[in-house]
């Protein structure tokens, strides 16, 4: 990604600590956060990060390697993946954006962040570069240019086996499009989103995501789509190369099979089985949607691919154990209201029920996961978003399921106010309630004081806002992590 930062990068500082480390990436343009003027397409070039790698003697090579791209689902699939390989036995290395609470979290070992010390570590070792590059090309370097360079180096030095890497934003121009050769271009997904930077035809979006496939790609994993002219994009694509595809939506189906305290089951078809592959299974899925259940074919069909190429070996007891303990928070993540936000139900405090959802299909999608998922009585939900979101759609839809709506705003540079949106709501088609809080504390507790025992809150609108949300809650964020990775299939 080419870029204009807003501030002078901190040249020369060495780095010794976690909070350092984060000074100097965000010195950097960071589009994610706003930092530097709006993106256009003229903004996004390979050439600075092929450099910036060169450097670092092309860490991105050497290993299997796995490239996520789609407009919905790409983070779920690639977490799955990497659950499922290290339960496999291999040494995994997973890169993701954004993250949730912090920077680490976006490069994964063996299915852990990496620590501050690590990270710190890591970032002091290609300063360097990152100045050499700086000084022999005095242009512009993005955050997400650094970290993606961050990821592979980490990568090499924990001489990781297998890396699953998602795409930051589009797919062709993409700064993780880096790869001589991958083992598999999965596609998720598919819908409106970046319209400025990738087009306003569902056809320009796939034309994008789908520029991650390549000559050099020994399979291409199509996840089942909504949009039939999205699905063709893709397979012309891979027609064009050519490399083999499987479309996902043809060749397996599935079936809700029961819910638990601790996931999902689905039923699991493979249409068109290779010799050793089962035709029918049961897997269990901590991760809550029927759209994390398309995820998990995606997920299934890619090791299918890779195990058929050679790539890999994932024996069955593997795959049920990865998808069983696979951790991603803040999608449909469940808890309990904490006591000093609830008020006095004699029947105890309602759930809270956080989701990063973020555009109108994925709000469709949370608000039709809470009703089949937590039976309740009436729906209360927080609400914020950044500036860049279609509001007005997202609301209708909220009102249209909500008895009450607490806006407010999240600690993100890019939140919208929480009377601006307030403002989307439509009082003349709504019998519910409004009301805008400075905070998500000050959501919550409102939410907690009207909401009873048999009532659902309902966090969505942001990332950042589910995270702001998860900090409130009574359970601490890894505790409740950890206590949903032990299988229960054990």
């Amino acid at each position: 990604m080419g870029s204009t930062t807003g501030s002078d990068p901190l040249i020369g500082e060495p780095i010794g600590s976690h909070v350092q480390a984060v000074d100097w990436l965000m010195s950097f343009a960071d589009f994610e956060r706003g930092s530097g003027p709006r993106r256009a397409k003229g903004d996004f070039a390979l050439d600075r990060i092929r450099s910036i790698l060169r450097r670092l003697g092309n860490p991105q090579h050497g290993r299997t390697t796995i490239h996520v791209a789609g407009s919905k689902g790409k983070g779920s699939t690639a977490a799955m993946l990497e659950s499922i390989l290290r339960a496999a036995g291999f040494r995994t290395g997973l890169f993701t954006s954004p993250h949730l609470h912090d920077f680490a979290e976006r490069i994964r070992i063996l299915g852990e962040p990496l620590s501050e010390q690590e990270f710190a570590r890591l970032a002091e070792q290609i300063r360097h570069v990152i100045e050499a590059e700086l000084a022999d090309d005095a242009g512009h370097i993005s955050t997400f240019e650094i970290l993606t360079a961050l990821s592979f180096h980490a990568f090499h030095a924990h001489d990781v086996d297998v890396q699953i890497v998602e795409v930051g934003l589009g797919g062709r121009l993409d700064s993780t499009n880096v790869f001589s050769s991958t083992d598999a271009a999965v596609i998720t997904s598919l819908s409106y989103e970046h319209t400025d930077i990738l087009g306003d035809k569902i056809t320009q979006i796939a034309a994008e995501k789908a520029g991650i496939i390549s000559a050099g790609c020994r399979s291409v994993i199509l996840a089942p789509q909504r949009y039939r002219e999205a699905t063709d994009v893709v397979l012309n694509a891979a027609d064009d190369v050519p490399v083999p595809l499987v479309n996902v939506g043809e060749a397996y189906e599935s079936e809700p099979a029961g819910v638990e305290p601790w996931g999902q089951w689905f039923r699991l078809r493979r249409l068109q089985p290779r010799p050793g592959e089962q035709p029918q299974a049961m897997h269990l899925l901590p991760l809550l949607g029927r759209h994390q259940i398309d995820n998990a074919l995606t997920a299934i069909a890619t090791i299918d691919a890779l195990v058929a190429s050679g790539s890999v070996a994932v024996p069955s007891e593997a795959l049920h154990k990865g998808l069983a303990t696979v951790r991603w928070p803040a999608r449909l993540e469940s808890f309990e209201l904490p006591e000093a936000l609830a008020a006095n139900d004699p029947g105890g405090p309602p759930r809270v029920v956080l989701d990063g959802a973020h555009n109108a299909e994925s709000i469709q999608r949370a608000l039709d996961a809470c009703r089949e998922y937590f039976p309740h009585r009436q729906l209360h939900v927080v609400f914020g978003v950044l500036g860049d979101k279609a509001l007005l759609d997202m609301a209708r839809l909220i009102q249209s399921r909500s008895v009450h709506v607490y806006t407010t705003t999240s600690n993100h540079p890019r939140a919208r106010s929480p009377q601006q949106v307030a403002d989307a709501f439509d009082d003349s088609e709504w019998k519910g309630a409004l009301s805008a809080h400075a905070d998500p504390q000050l959501a919550l507790e409102a939410a907690g004081q009207l909401a009873q025992a048999s009532d659902l809150i309902l966090v969505l609108g942001s990332l950042s806002l589910a995270a702001d949300a998860r900090r409130l809650l009574s359970d601490p964020p890894e505790a409740a992590v950890a206590r949903r990775a032990e299988d229960p299939t054990v």
